[in-house]
Order: C-alpha cells, then sequence, then structure tokens
C-alpha cells in the first residue's frame, strides 16, 4: 500500500472506530478503548511513516 492509498484508508478506518456503533459497543470501557485505539492509531501512523521515509532514502 503506498502514501496515496494509505491515508484515505487510515481517514476511513478512523471515521469507523470513532464513530456512534464502536462508541456504544464499548460504552463502558470507553477511555479504556478511546486511549487503546488512539495510541495503535499513532503508532500505526509512525511506523507507516517510517517505512515510507526509509523506501525514498533508497531510491535516492
Amino acid at each position: 500500500m503506498n502514501s496515496k492509498e494509505f491515508w484515505p484508508f487510515l481517514f476511513f478506518i478512523g471515521t469507523l472506530l470513532f464513530n456512534w456503533p464502536f462508541l456504544v459497543i464499548f460504552g463502558l470501557s470507553l477511555p479504556e478503548y478511546l486511549f487503546g485505539v488512539w495510541g495503535i492509531f499513532i503508532i500505526v501512523t509512525g511506523i507507516f511513516i517510517h517505512k515510507t521515509g526509509r523506501q525514498r532514502n533508497n531510491r535516492v
């Protein structure tokens, strides 16, 4: 998956996970769910940026 495909995908998944159905499902443990999902988003984004940056450096 390249960079142009990743950002819309991440936006779609974020919209899905932070929207009404999932927030109601995890209503009792909502703070843990929000912090967990947000942390996973940050980690996935960082790994993707790191890998794409490394690939661009190898092309030069």
